[in-house]
């Protein structure tokens, strides 16, 4: 069970850190396809925001060492010694509800939660 936990969790770091963002069918994706989202409510998403564990459900979109910004897509440090990214100058997050490149799950979620469109 620990063995299976810590696969778990290594698997999400490991897809937690990833190629630069780049459009796909008007959103923003990530290197697997998947929507990336911002956060509009007011302060740091929370647990009402995010449906519980934000930490699980929207995990920061991070940038590997070797990333580099570019035009909107900028990088800001998250202060553990990671770098996220963000789109006009909003923190970009992954949404684990997500089964498949192209799903949406968490556009609109609690009115705070919206797909990037880049102009």
């Amino acid at each position: 069970m620990k063995t299976l936990i810590a696969l778990a969790a290594l698997s999400a770091v490991t897809s937690a850190v990833a190629a630069p963002p780049h459009v796909s069918d008007g959103r923003l994706v990530d290197e697997h396809g998947m929507t990336l989202y911002v956060f509009g409510g007011h302060g740091a998403p929370d647990a009402k925001s995010c449906e519980g564990d934000c930490a699980r459900n929207f995990p920061p979109a991070l940038a590997s060492s070797d990333d580099k910004a570019s035009g909107s897509l900028q990088l800001v440090n998250t202060g553990d010694g990671d770098r996220q990214w963000t789109y006009g100058g909003k923190p970009l997050y992954r949404g684990m509800m997500d089964k498949k490149p192209g799903d949406r799950a968490g556009d609109g979620l609690n009115t705070v939660w919206h797909s990037v469109q880049p102009h």
